[in-house]
């Protein structure tokens, strides 16, 4: 019955955690200071798992700070980082097995724009393993979600270093093919423009989003708009 959310005042320099009701009722600010918190999820527990740039750290080859995964408790207090990239996690989402699913931008000894895959590793940072991708460079695999009552995942296959919003094709994985098994990953690009945010409701049943349009698609890849946003 409630939602998490990032946010920044006008004016402001940085983005906070919010959490209201889905009625829009009873928000509140959880998280302050000087750094951004965003994308967050909750926890199975009822804290909250989000990424920030409280590490102080910036992008090894260019001017922007790194945002890596911290958790807090329900109110926002009891900071912690649960994770030690030198570079960027993104878009934690929690898996059914109880691990969190999220975006790695791997940067070891590796070129410094190719590799941002899925990786997965417990609410507590421990256990971190690659899930699918770390051999094919070229894509940034995000906003990725486990598709309800299979081994599946959805995510936004964005291209070369990533395009803006993390927009991309649609793309479906079966890491139990392999992880770094080509077979593995099903892509749909009958869908025009690039996509955001993908959804899973159900193996058939997908929301996406679309420039200012928020699609449905099913199994087989055939989708049609469900809203238009006019001015």
């Amino acid at each position: 019955r409630k939602m998490l959310f990032s946010y920044r005042k006008a004016g402001a320099h940085n983005y906070h955690l919010y959490e209201m009701g889905v009625d829009g009722a009873g928000l509140r600010q959880l998280t302050s200071g000087e750094f951004d918190d965003f994308e967050p999820t909750y926890l199975p527990g009822g804290e909250i798992l989000f990424v920030s740039t409280r590490c102080r750290r910036w992008v090894s080859c260019w001017k922007t700070h790194v945002g890596i995964m911290h958790r807090c408790d329900s109110k926002g207090g009891n900071i912690r980082p649960v994770s030690c990239n030198i570079e960027h996690d993104n878009t934690p989402w929690m898996l059914p097995d109880g691990r969190v699913l999220y975006m790695r931008w791997e940067y070891v000894d590796r070129s410094q724009m190719d590799f941002h895959h899925l990786w997965a590793m417990f609410p507590d940072g421990t256990g971190q393993a690659i899930v699918y991708g770390n051999q094919s460079p070229g894509t940034v695999m995000i906003d990725a979600k486990p598709i309800p009552g299979t081994r599946k995942l959805i995510a936004s296959f964005s291209p070369g270093h990533g395009a803006n919003e993390h927009s991309g094709r649609v793309a479906i994985v079966s890491p139990d093919i392999g992880p770094d098994d080509p077979a593995a990953v099903q892509q749909f690009s009958n869908m025009g423009a690039l996509i955001r945010d993908p959804f899973p409701v159900s193996e058939d049943c997908f929301i996406l989003a679309q420039n200012n349009r928020i699609l449905v698609m099913d199994g087989s890849g055939k989708w049609e708009p469900l809203y238009t946003h006019t001015a």
